[in-house]
């Protein structure tokens, strides 16, 4: 997965910074290993670290100038303007033999995680009806009835590390959103074969006074969500996708949106400073912007 980093559009003022800040602040990342499965169930779900990973998101960059917005091109002024728009930009590698598997399997296995990436992060019966089964549907049937229970509304901020719902109240843009990332398989535990993601995503939101935004950055909300998963093999109950790590960061956000566990942009919140930029590089923690 080396390399997405290194993508021009990415290469901001802040990169240099944040590079020598990365090493000292890396304990503070947060992971949640919810969906490894232990003879038939869920492991632990780490739920005590999710608010901390999704509530301290916002990093502020300042860049000296605000660039208006433009309801009719909300990405402009943005880092995202020139990412790929929607489905478009969860793109498959081509796909070759990884360890025993041939061409053909890990072609299957980037074919069913692209759509769940798709599904859990663009299609908007999950990202804005907030119905899970869409994407429930994709995993191997012992992960169901679990999945199911993530989304039961008690556990909102682990199921925003496996997909991405838009808070009551805040509009999505008719704007597609920008996407930037990629994917990379390799030969996991005995009959597992693992395809690790690591995706941006960002997302216009319509103001219901386009007059009071004071910029683009206030309008477009930025996750990337780095996700491990696995397809194996097995018992007709095992046999399929699972998801095994998820870690998210958020960028341009709502805070009190994201502490319970849903997108809503910066203008949402308007207390928030205004100005912020977004550095997908930068890891999430306390010191990034949202209040304690």
């Amino acid at each position: 997965m080396d390399g997405i980093e290194d993508h021009p559009d990415l290469r901001d003022e802040g990169w240099a910074r944040d590079a020598l800040r990365r090493a000292r602040r890396e304990a503070r990342w947060r992971r949640l290993r919810s969906w490894r499965p232990r003879r038939g169930h869920l492991a632990g779900v780490a739920a005590a670290v999710v608010a901390g990973l999704l509530v301290w998101a916002v990093f502020a960059t300042r860049s000296g100038r605000s660039d208006a917005f433009d309801p009719d091109e909300p990405f402009a002024g943005t880092t995202a303007t020139t990412w790929a728009d929607g489905a478009d930009g969860v793109v498959a590698p081509r796909a070759e033999p990884v360890g025993g598997f041939t061409a053909e399997q890990v072609a299957d296995a980037y074919a069913r995680v692209r759509q769940a990436v798709v599904t859990a992060r663009l299609d908007r019966r999950v990202l804005v009806d907030h119905d899970p089964e869409p994407l429930v549907a994709l995993f191997a049937p012992d992960l169901r009835d679990s999945l199911r229970t993530l989304f039961d509304g008690r556990n909102d901020g682990e199921a925003a590390l496996l997909a991405t719902r838009v808070d009551r109240g805040a509009r999505l843009a008719e704007a597609e959103p920008k996407v930037l990332g990629e994917m990379a398989a390799e030969a996991g535990p005995a009959g597992e074969l693992v395809v690790r993601t690591d995706y941006t995503f960002a997302y216009a939101f319509r103001p219901d006074r386009p007059e009071e935004v004071r910029g683009p950055l206030d309008a477009v909300a930025v996750a990337r969500f780095q996700v491990r998963y696995s397809v194996r093999s097995g018992p007709p109950g095992v046999e399929g996708l699972w998801a095994d790590d998820s870690l998210g960061t958020l960028r341009s956000i709502s805070c009190s949106a994201a502490a319970r566990g849903y997108l809503a942009p910066a203008f949402a919140q308007p207390d928030l400073p205004p100005g912020l930029e977004f550095d997908v590089g930068a890891p999430a923690s306390p010191t990034d912007g949202c209040p304690g």
